[in-house]
């Protein structure tokens, strides 16, 4: 078989309730579909599950990790597994919708996409709706702005699931490792490399995706002060990952994190000595790579006017020669 498109599941300790989810994806109108399964070092009965669907399925491709390395490195490790020329994402506790696939693709080559982005809803475990988790109002080719539009969130909050993705567009970053385990915003990390080189990007309004509340997800149990350490965090990776970026893409990607900073789940108020010690971890980073960003993390606002762009470039440029530095690289 030739798929067109490879889907990476990661999975961990997700036994039998797998098989419905995995499901979704055989029964996809697009047959020639290569679904890669990483067990992310499970303890339960999911190896022998997957194994089970190897068997029955030629499909279907596993992919066993020794141990839990997170969600991020399980996808990477999928990524080297993938042979088709699209890639696409799905978690395993979520489902596809039987046109997903066969949607995305032809609007993709349609379009001439790098990536296409499609509409999705909350549901609970049994698929029933539960709210909108993502409506784009039409269907429609973006073709200029797309990183800016991407920073501030114009193609959703950055979660990989709801996407495909040209091989060359997301291949250059089948190496991504991040120096530390990232739980919050790893998919959006990833996104910031693909989004920085994609020329072409196809919104569809087509609702393609279940994503399931789990009220024990990660998200879900996050406090205020794990929230805020785990995506401050983030934000050092970015930093310290596409130093290489432009000062403009570097500035808005600050604008960016200084948006969800902006946000009431992310006021903290105390922090412990562990929350401390992983804070300075981040900033020690940070200033490895850009001690700039420190000061304009705070500084800018989500709706910054051209001039104040220009302003902080400007800002940003000055500091940079005062510090013997240059981060114009491309």
């Amino acid at each position: 078989m030739n798929p067109s498109v490879s889907v990476i599941v990661p999975v961990f300790n997700s036994g039998k309730a797998l098989v419905p989810h995995i499901d979704s994806l055989l029964t996809q109108s697009l047959k020639n579909i290569e679904i890669i399964i990483v067990n992310d070092g499970s303890n339960d009965t999911t190896e022998n599950v997957i194994e089970n669907l190897v068997k029955k399925h030629t499909n279907i491709v596993s992919v066993h990790l020794d141990k839990n390395k997170g969600v991020h490195e399980a996808r990477l490790a999928g990524l080297k597994k993938s042979s088709a020329p699209w890639v696409g994402f799905m978690d395993a506790d979520d489902f596809a919708r039987p046109n997903m696939y066969s949607t995305l693709l032809t609007a993709a080559k349609k379009s001439n996409a790098d990536i296409v982005v499609c509409s999705c809803e909350r549901v609970d475990e049994h698929r029933n709706f539960v709210s909108q988790k993502l409506k784009f109002k039409r269907s429609i080719k973006v073709e200029n702005d797309i990183f800016a539009k991407f920073c501030r969130f114009e193609f959703g909050i950055g979660m990989l699931w709801n996407k495909l993705y040209k091989r060359e567009i997301i291949e250059p970053f089948f190496d991504l490792h991040y120096i530390w385990r990232q739980d919050i915003d790893e998919d959006l990390l990833l996104n910031i490399g693909c989004f920085s080189k994609a020329e072409r990007v196809y919104i569809l309004d087509d609702i393609l995706y279940d994503y399931v509340v789990n009220d024990k997800s990660i998200t879900s149990t996050t406090n205020n002060s794990d929230a805020y350490i785990e995506t401050y965090r983030a934000f050092a990776l970015a930093m310290s990952l596409f130093s290489n970026m432009s000062d403009q893409y570097t500035i808005q990607i600050i604008e960016m994190y200084q948006m969800q900073f902006s946000k009431g789940e992310y006021y903290v108020y105390n922090l412990n000595d562990t929350d401390k010690y992983l804070l300075k971890e981040a900033v020690e980073l940070i200033y490895s790579y850009n001690p700039l960003a420190l000061a304009l993390l705070p500084s800018c606002k989500p709706s910054i006017s051209v001039g104040g762009r220009v302003a902080i470039k400007s800002l940003y440029h000055k500091g940079l020669a005062k510090m013997g530095l240059n981060f114009n690289a491309y």
